[in-house]
């Protein structure tokens, strides 16, 4: 699956191999960064276009970031993502792919994939690490994706109601409690889709 033109968003997690971001996003619209994530574009190969934050991750040494626009903003009443996506919104870059969410301290991963799926109400949001791609879904998702993948639905609230078509363990519109019922289905069909009847999931599917 490739999100063509869609803007890359680099955290300051563990960024993806850099051939699984090319295939995944092989020409991205812009290369934003938050804060320290500038450092992990690099590392990847790409030259930010943005960068935003409080700056306080941000090694400027150097000339790497001469063309780079830089955006500070100093509130620490949200992270440094939330600031980015802000700041990505404010422009109408409004379908992202975000890498290097994860890894390292698992507070801030979780945090990520949250904030993912909050900013998923108001954009296009896909989160990609080296073994998954997530996808947040408060409507519908259609996928497609070999055979035999592993897939798992969890619901990000309560009395979630999810119906499913090509998976091999079909959720038939029930309620979904938070927690890991969803975990470790399988996709039946390539062409898959599910659908929210209430509440909010997050689609994780294993790609590599």
């Amino acid at each position: 699956m490739t999100f063509e033109n869609y803007n890359l968003l680099f955290c300051n997690g563990d960024p993806p191999r850099r051939e699984r971001l090319v295939r995944l996003v092989p020409h991205p619209a812009s290369v934003v960064c938050a804060d320290g994530g500038a450092q992990k574009a690099i590392i990847c190969g790409y030259e930010p276009d943005l960068i935003v934050g409080d700056l306080d991750s941000l090694d400027s040494s150097g000339n790497h970031l001469a063309s780079a626009e830089i955006v500070r903003i100093a509130n620490q009443d949200n992270t440094d993502m939330e600031k980015t996506l802000d700041v990505m919104l404010e422009r109408g870059m409004n379908n992202i792919v975000v890498a290097a969410f994860s890894g390292g301290r698992i507070d801030q991963t979780l945090a990520n994939i949250q904030i993912g799926f909050e900013y998923s109400r108001k954009c296009r949001i896909v989160l990609a690490d080296d073994g998954y791609l997530i996808f947040p879904v408060t409507d519908s998702f259609v996928g497609s994706f070999p055979t035999g993948n592993t897939i798992s639905i969890l619901p990000m609230n309560d009395d979630t109601e999810v119906s499913s078509d090509g998976l091999l363990y079909e959720l038939d519109g029930g309620l979904m409690q938070k927690g890991g019922h969803g975990v470790s289905n399988r996709i039946n069909r390539e062409n898959f889709s599910i659908s929210v009847h209430r509440g909010g999931i997050l689609v994780m599917i294993k790609d590599s």
